[in-house]
């Protein structure tokens, strides 16, 4: 086997040689054919009987048998036929000759015969085969990323053209008196029953084109075969068998035209097939234009009570929460935080670390939790998780341990849902819950005048059409040269939608310009540009207009746990505290209900609208002389990322606007 790797070797080496100095062509596969030469290594494995001269006679009778294995080479050649299908499967049919003999021996004595005689007897068989063979393969090209290589399968028919035998049986025969006698015996013939061979091929080659349709192709493949060299007529443990390891080489000519049409240029084109915004009933219309307004504008931000979790980490991840001792300056300013509902609860444990410096009687319990996949049953992580948040609190916070007191628990006693991985990623957290709801409040955020946009989002509907895989898009946003916003992915886009912030537009008339880029596999690219009127609404035009001014009061209340539309008692508290003064007998309360996207759509559709109802129902219980619209949206419109963790926990909300004409 050595002998024959060193064979080998060398011959695959030339021949990628060869390959590195021929001229590199971009052809398809042609019908081509021509012949065939390679050397055999024969793998023979023997446990049979032959009959034997010697053992005709009944006296000196002597069983003999081959066992083992023995090894042999032999050549191959013949002629080669490759017809292709396509540029990925060709079929190759090939009829030719390989010899394939081997020789064995064995030893028979000594052996004890009546009275005194002994008898060594050995054997020796020299085998003779050659077959004519039908070859019926099918290649497999350009199935790994290596040009040229192709992988081979397929079956070996044998049709044996020799098959024979010469034997020399040796008997040593020794008396009582010690006196030996020697007797040989040689003997040739055909080898009995020679069935049909049938193997199973398996192997690889590499087609190189040496010239204009002239192919040199080496190979190597191994055969496994089905059947044995003889049937013995019969009889038990006559089995004769040989594989064989194949490496040669084939030289074939093209026919036909097998120039490839040039491969066609990438192409990419992108459009947008509607730029829209929502109603209030949740049905899309196409958007004219953005309205800009000047408003006295208030906003209460909410605080969720959880941080969570990557899987197996005791510590908050950069993406749940933006901690201040990890920062360089260290410091945490609530006044300086980014009016921003998800950025606002990326800081929740500094927020509460800064709260709980201010007032010094509130208490915390802290319980770290879960999930119930990956995680079951180490409640010893979930409570090193909180463990871990009240360390932060006290070193950074110089908050008196004893104000804080920690569990760990096996799951939430309100968990998200355990079937789909969101819900099972919001259950690694850690819960905050507090008799002094001071620590929890949400954050409002007051402003004389502000510049709100309607529609407060816009979604981008693209439309691209590629040759080759999308990879990547990028839609950026600006507004006078400068930039708004940029939103950017993999893959080909999807709806992209854009809620516009408060003061995220200038207090003008200029539109806002758009530019779509997406780029493919090949690397084309191409983008479309465009722009939306906007319609800025200054104070001192209602004025001139004659229309009243507003005050705009916009409040987010996560008030629902998962897949529930009752309200907290908590959040009853922010209702009466926040939004009810916030309500005179002229104003409009819009309340907007919303759902994560866990779940069927029509079904959180319907959830959306309850949790919107509860909410309406229990303000006009109050205010009773106000207007009340009530809209359940859904997940239609998701009004924060659902692919964070904290997004999914903002939209189990309700939205309210509380819309009241400045009297004269």
């Amino acid at each position: 086997m050595k002998k024959l790797v060193l064979f080998v070797l060398p011959i695959l080496i030339g021949f990628n040689l060869i390959n590195l100095n021929a001229q590199s062509k971009e052809k398809d596969i042609p019908l081509n054919l021509g012949g065939y030469l390679g050397l055999n290594y024969n793998m023979h494995n023997g446990d049979f009987q032959y009959p034997t001269i010697f053992n005709s006679d009944p006296l000196t009778s002597v069983p003999v048998g081959f066992y083992g294995a023995e090894s042999s080479l032999g050549i191959n050649g013949g002629f080669i036929i490759n017809v292709p299908f396509d540029n990925m499967f060709v079929f190759s049919g090939r009829l030719g000759l390989h010899g394939a003999g081997a020789d064995f021996a064995t030893n028979g004595g000594p052996t004890f015969l009546p009275p005194a005689d002994t008898a060594v007897y050995s054997d020796e068989f020299e085998s003779s085969l050659m077959y004519g063979e039908i070859d019926l393969f099918m290649q497999f090209h350009n199935l790994i990323p290596v040009d040229n290589l192709y992988l081979l399968a397929g079956l070996e028919l044998g049709i044996p053209i020799t098959a024979s035998y010469n034997r020399l049986e040796t008997r040593i025969l020794t008396d009582e008196f010690g006196v030996s006698t020697l007797n040989d015996v040689t003997s040739s013939g055909d080898i009995i029953d020679t069935p049909l061979r049938l193997a199973l091929a398996l192997g690889a080659g590499y087609m190189m084109e040496i010239d204009d349709n002239v192919f040199l192709t080496p190979e190597v493949s191994f055969r496994l075969p089905f059947s044995n060299v003889s049937d013995f007529n019969g009889g038990t443990n006559n089995d004769w068998n040989f594989a064989q390891l194949r490496a040669g080489v084939s030289l074939t000519f093209g026919f036909g035209d097998d120039e490839v049409e040039p491969e066609p240029e990438s192409t990419i084109n992108v459009g947008l097939k509607d730029i829209r915004a929502y109603n209030k009933d949740g049905m899309a219309y196409s958007v004219d234009n953005i309205r800009v307004e000047e408003v006295k504008y208030t906003e209460l931000f909410p605080i969720v009570p959880y941080v969570f979790y990557n899987e197996g980490s005791k510590y908050p991840s950069a993406s749940t929460q933006t901690l201040a001792a990890e920062r360089e300056t260290g410091k945490f300013v609530i006044e300086d935080m980014e009016a921003d509902a998800i950025e606002i609860n990326k800081n929740t444990l500094d927020i509460i670390g800064t709260r709980m410096q201010k007032n010094t009687n509130a208490d915390l319990k802290i319980t770290g939790t879960v999930d119930s996949k990956a995680e079951k049953g180490k409640t010893s992580l979930a409570k090193e998780r909180a463990e871990q948040a009240k360390n932060y609190l006290v070193v950074n916070y110089g908050i008196s341990p004893d104000r804080i007191t920690v569990e760990g628990l096996a799951a939430p006693t309100k968990p998200s849902s355990t079937r789909v991985e969101d819900g099972v990623a919001e259950n690694r957290r850690v819960e905050f819950t507090t008799k002094d709801n001071t620590l929890l409040n949400p954050m409002l955020v007051e402003k004389e005048k502000s510049s709100i946009a309607s529609p407060d989002l816009v979604e981008f509907v693209p439309e691209v059409t590629s040759s080759d895989s999308v990879t990547k898009w990028q839609l950026e946003l600006s507004q006078s040269g400068k930039m708004i916003k940029t939103f950017n992915g993999g893959g080909s886009p999807n709806e992209i939608q854009w809620a516009i912030k408060p003061n995220q537009l200038s207090a003008s008339d200029l539109p806002v310009e758009y530019n779509l880029s997406v780029e493919n596999v090949k690397g084309k690219s191409n983008n479309i540009t465009g722009s939306i009127p906007v319609e800025f609404i200054s104070t001192s035009q209602r004025t001139q207009e004659v229309k009243p001014d507003k005050t705009i009061s916009k409040f987010s209340l996560v008030v629902f746990d998962f897949d529930s539309p009752e309200i907290s008692a908590h959040d009853k508290e922010i209702i009466d505290n926040n939004i009810l003064p916030a309500i005179a007998y002229n104003s409009t309360v819009q309340i907007y209900g919303y759902s994560d996207r866990i779940g069927e759509e029509n079904y959180n559709k319907k959830l959306a609208l309850q949790r919107a109802r509860n909410v309406e129902k229990y303000i006009s219980s109050k205010a009773k002389d106000a207007k009340f619209e009530v809209y359940g949206i859904g997940e239609s419109i998701q009004p924060f990322d659902n692919d964070l963790t904290i997004g999914r926990q903002l939209s189990r909300t309700v939205q309210i606007y509380v819309i009241t004409p400045k009297e004269k």
